[in-house]
Order: C-alpha cells, then structure tokens, then sequence
C-alpha cells in the first residue's frame, strides 16, 4: 500500500520585510486616520462655530435695527398719543361749552318757541364760535335723522350723513353711534375737508356728546396735520443726529403717497448718511446689482404685513460699493410712513475669513506633527521589527515541520480511508458477482454433465445435443453480460461529468446488487420520475450501492416481516432529490448524528468498517456537490404500519458548457 509522505523540510525564512511593511503601513494608516479625524473635528467645530457666528451675528443685528426702527416707531406713538391727549382734554373743555349754550338756549326758549326754532337758535349761537384760527368748529346734527342742522361748510347743511363716509372708508354715522354707546362724552379719529380746502380730506378728531331734550348730536373737532407736521418735523430733527446714526447703520424714513407703488411712490425724508436723497422721489422699479426690485420687495412686505426683514444689495457708505444688506421695515400707518434700519454683512464675512484662515493654519501645523510623529515611529518601528521578525522566524521554525507532519498524516489517513472503500466495494462486487453467476454456472455444469452421460452411453440425439449447447451457449452469455455491467462500474473514464437518465441509472445499480438482493428476499419498490440530469454518474451509482447495501444489512436483523426497500425520486428547483427508505426499524436517535463518522458502525467487526456511509457523505458533496441526509420516519404500506431509516440525496443539475 502506497503512503503519501511530505518530505520538505522548513526553509529559514526572514519576516522582517513583511513585519516593517506591516508596520510602516499601520503607522501612516493610524497618522493618517488619526490626523484626518483630528482636522475633520476641528474643520467641522469651525465650520459649527461659522455658522453659530453668523447665526449669532445675525440675530445680534438684526435685533439692533429691530430697535432702531422700534424706537422711532415708540417717539411717533408716544408723540401721537400725547397730542391726542392734549386735543382730548382741551375738545372736551369746549364740547362742554357746547352743552352750556345748548341748555341755556333750551331753557331760555322752551316755552315760547317750537324745537325746531330752539335747534336754530343753537345752531346760530354755535357757529359764531370759532377757535384756532377757525380751524375748530362745531356743528350738530339730529341723533334720528342724521340731519345736520347746524355746520359752518353750507353744502353740509341739511344733508343726511347716513351713508356718508370718509376716505379711509369709514362711516361717520357709525363711528359716532357706537362710541356714544359707551360713553357720555366720545372720541373719533376720521378724515374730513376743510372749510378752506373742500378738495382734499384730512386727518380729525371729533368729540361729541348727546344733547337730550332736543335728541340732537353736538360736535367739535380739530384737524390734525398743523400738530402731526410738527411732529413729524421733530421725529426727523431727532432722528438726524449722529446719536442714533452710524456710518454703515443708519435710519431711513421714506413718506409713502402710493402703498401700491410707482416710480414716485415714496419722497425720502430722512437718510443721515445720504442726505442728498433727503426730498427725491423714488421707484418701486429700481434694482439692486442682482436685478431685484428691492423697493418693490419691501413695500409688498409692509403692505401684506405691516413690517418684517428684507435682503438686498445696495451701496455701503464706508466704502462706496454694493454690499449685501439686511433691513428692517416698518409702516407707521397714521402717517403713511415707511421706517427702516439695516445692516451689512460684510463686517460677518470678514470675521469669515478670519475663522477659515485658522483653520488652514492649524490643518498645516496638524499635518506637519503628524508627518514627524510618523518619521519618529517609523524608525523606532525598523528596530523593533528586526527583533521581532527574528524571534518570528525561530518560533515558526519549531512548529512548521510539526504543521507538515500533521498534514502528512491526515492524508496517509485520508488515503488509507478511500482505499479501505475501495477494497470494500471490490468485496461487494465480488459478492454479487459470486451470487449472480452461481445459477449460470450451475446450468453449465448441469448440461455439459448430462450431455457427456448421454454420449457415454450412447442415448445421445441430435435434438438433445443441439439443444444443450444453446442452452450453454445462454448462460456463457449471461456471464459475459455481468462481467460488462461490472467492468463498467469500475472503469475510471466514467468518473466524469455527462448527462444521462435517472431511470438508467438505477437499472445499472440493481443489476449490480439484485442478486443478493433477491436472495435475502427484499423487496424494492421503485417510484422513478423520468427525467436527465448532468452529473458523474458512477459516483452516483457507488452511493446509491453504499446506502442500498446498509439497508440491506439492516433487514437481515428483522424476521417475521417483509423486507422492503422504497425508491423515490422527483426534481425541484432543478435538484435532484433521491428518497431511499426501509422497513428495518430505524436507526437509534443517539447515534443517528454519527453515522456518517469514518470507521464508525453498528455491525460486528467481522461484518463492517464502517466506512461506506462516510466515503457516500464525501462523494455526494464533494464531488457532486450535493447533500446528503438520514433521519427516521413512520409510514403505512399497503394497511400496513411501518418505520425505519430514510436516506435522502439532493443533487444539483451540473450546467454543461
């Protein structure tokens, strides 16, 4: 018997190459990483701190011209609310007046003359009265009818104000209807033409109170655009100052004559910073560098809601060139006027590139110690892997030739293992091939026999002779044929990958076995779908052998019983499977997982090796690259209850190219 044996020996082999490079590599991988995570970190903090900063620098600002624009919006609301105090106080003095002309014309002429003559008197003694410079007058009208009755503009004389309303649309009729629900004496702000200027309406408060016995209305009211144009002149005067103006931050005030726009939609009344703009018309249609209509911007923004922040591009003064900008816009609605304040970003963008400066300084400073770090490391790693790899090189030296003599041994083992198989299998076919020409043999034997006798004693015929010869003739035949079928199973050509049929296939492995089989009197009932399939066959045919022989062996321990073997095969997903079962019982659970374990058996030593079943395991997915299973399974036959081993093998159509 031939031993594999491997007879090289371990070469002296020096790691210091592998080991430095690995080294060397790990270092400039770990600097590198190391370096990369280190500036990622520090570019990603800087980047966070960027926009944090521009975030921060933002609200900051935005918040300042917030309360530029906020606090001449407060000085405006707290001058209007101051003068419309003042002009509350001093039309209540006078309305009350009013009241004491009215009772003194009542009592003096309510028994002599009707009420509407009384309301004449009244209406006369009142219009005699006038006051700043006749700006301030009175003029009464019946609480039913809204007829007035007494009024110093003559077209108004007579006419009912029922429907009569001003030009901000409100209805004067309501608004003193709903304020005398309230109170006694009440107030209304309206817009109404004066007794000079009849073509334009401007802005008024009323006072008005109820005179009851005549169910009449008695009113006074003082225009305000004398008191707000000295108001408006003292927001601008105030405004103006360098206190509340710098030189890229400054109030902007812009008087709107057209909240819906147009080339001369607003006259700009204060610009400190630009006081040549002071007076000049300007257009929504006018655009920034970008070619934004930025005033159209704004004034949309202030129309819809009254104020909010817009971006646009417009001239910086400390440098006389456009700059980004962000302003804040508010409309102070009783004046119609625009109040803005803004900001640049351009101061942000140069704390910017400051920011991104440091970060290229310390990326350099960063790769710079990473670069000494890694030559440092570098040639202390050469020392240390010189030592290493020597130390390596003694220690593999120890266990190399013990590796090769462990490798050696498995494949004698593995060697020893198939050639056992062989000489089994070689004991298997000798077997059937004894059992299959014992009755041949014994035809020819009989007949040769029998013919000689009846020559020797002369009972010979011609019939009987002929008739003898085919028959030897037969079983000389029959013999040749099993020699065939068993030539082919061992002939190594067929050890290869072709196409061939399942049904074939089994038709050779039981002419191999069936004699044997037939004698122990088993049973196979076959269930052989028709089909091809491309694989090595006499591989195949050697496992089916193996496990048809274990089951055979099997059912010669049972007595008083059929004996039967069950083959079924089917394909599914083009796998072949293959279902070998019997009736013998079964195998027993705690050995069932190692049955296909080399040199183990249930047999008598006499009787097995042992190795049939693992040599099947092998070639099944070794070399034809499928599986093979076992396990137990109850089953009924023919009303007949019965359990025993189930061997399945699933083999993979092989695609032939």
């Amino acid at each position: 018997m031939k031993i594999i044996s491997n007879e090289s020996n371990y070469k002296s082999k020096r790691f210091l190459l592998p080991i430095l490079s690995l080294v060397l590599i790990s270092i400039i991988a770990i600097g590198s990483i190391s370096s990369y995570l280190t500036i990622s970190m520090f570019n990603n903090h800087m980047e966070e701190h960027i926009e944090q900063t521009k975030k921060e620098y933002t609200e900051k600002q935005k918040i300042k011209v917030f309360n530029d624009v906020n606090t001449v919006k407060d000085t405006i609301n707290f001058l209007i609310k101051t003068m419309e105090d003042d002009l509350k106080a001093s039309l209540t003095e006078k309305i009350k007046i009013a009241l004491n002309v009215a009772n003194q014309t009542y009592n003096t002429y309510k028994d002599t003359l009707s009420k509407e003559e009384i309301k004449e008197k009244i209406a006369q003694t009142l219009a005699l009265i006038k006051f700043n410079d006749d700006r301030s007058y009175y003029f009464m009208y019946d609480n039913k009818t809204k007829i007035i009755f007494g009024h110093p503009m003559k077209n108004f004389m007579g006419k009912d104000m029922t429907d009569f309303k001003d030009s901000q649309g409100q209805s004067l009729m309501q608004l003193d209807t709903a304020a005398l629900e309230k109170n006694k004496i009440a107030f209304s702000k309206i817009y109404f033409t004066k007794p000079d200027n009849q073509e334009k309406e401007f802005p008024k408060i009323t006072c008005i109170t109820k005179f009851e016995p005549l169910d009449l209305v008695l009113g006074i009211g003082e225009y305000l655009d004398v008191i707000e144009n000295q108001a408006k002149e003292f927001v601008l005067n105030r405004y103006t100052s360098d206190e509340y103006n710098e030189k890229d931050r400054y109030i902007v005030i812009l008087n709107v004559h057209n909240l819906k726009g147009g080339k001369e939609f607003a006259t700009v009344l204060l610009n400190a910073n630009r006081p040549e703009l002071v007076g000049t018309k300007v257009s929504d249609e006018d655009k920034d560098v970008k070619g934004n209509r930025f005033r159209k911007d704004f004034l949309d923004l202030v129309v819809e809601k009254g104020e909010g922040y817009s971006e646009y591009w417009y001239k910086k003064p400390s440098t006389e060139e456009p700059a980004l900008k962000m302003s804040y816009f508010y409309l102070q609605k009783d004046w119609n006027w625009i109040i803005a304040s803004g900001f640049y970003y351009e101061d942000l963008e140069k704390q910017i590139v400051l920011m991104k400066e440091s970060i290229k300084t310390y990326t350099n400073n960063a790769i710079i110690k990473t670069l000494t770090w890694v030559a440092f490391l570098s040639l202390l790693s050469i020392l240390i892997a010189i030592f290493v790899s020597y130390k390596i090189d003694e220690t593999i030296k120890k266990y190399t030739n013990t590796i090769i003599e462990y490798e050696d041994n498995k494949r004698n083992q593995e060697y020893l293992l198939m050639q056992q198989s062989k000489m089994a299998a070689m004991g298997e076919m000798i077997g059937n091939i004894a059992h299959q020409w014992r009755q041949p043999l014994s035809v020819i034997s009989t007949a040769s026999t029998g013919l000689k006798l009846q020559k020797e004693m002369d009972m010979l015929s011609d019939d009987d002779f002929y008739s003898t010869l085919v028959s030897i003739n037969t079983s000389a035949q029959y013999l040749s044929s099993t020699i065939d079928d068993f030539r082919d199973f061992f002939n190594p050509s067929n050890n290869k990958i072709n196409e061939f049929n399942i049904s074939e296939t089994f038709i050779k492995t039981l002419t191999l076995v069936k004699a044997q089989f037939n004698a122990k009197n088993i049973e196979i009932i076959q269930n052989i779908e028709e089909s091809k399939i491309s694989s090595i066959e006499n591989e195949l045919i050697q496992v089916l052998i193996n496990i048809l022989n274990n089951a055979r062996d099997a059912l010669l321990t049972i007595e008083n019983q059929r004996k039967l073997i069950f083959i079924d095969t089917y394909f599914k997903d083009d796998i072949l499977y293959i279902e070998i079962k019997d009736n013998a019982g079964g195998i027993k659970e705690e050995i069932i997982d190692r049955i296909f374990e080399p040199y183990f058996t249930t047999k008598h030593q006499s009787q097995g090796t042992g190795i049939g079943l693992y040599m099947s395991k092998e070639i099944v997915e070794k070399h034809l690259d499928g599986e093979l299973l076992v396990s137990n399974e109850k089953y009924n036959y023919e009303n007949v209850d019965y359990s025993g081993a189930k061997f399945i093998i699933e083999i993979p159509n092989i695609k032939l190219y």
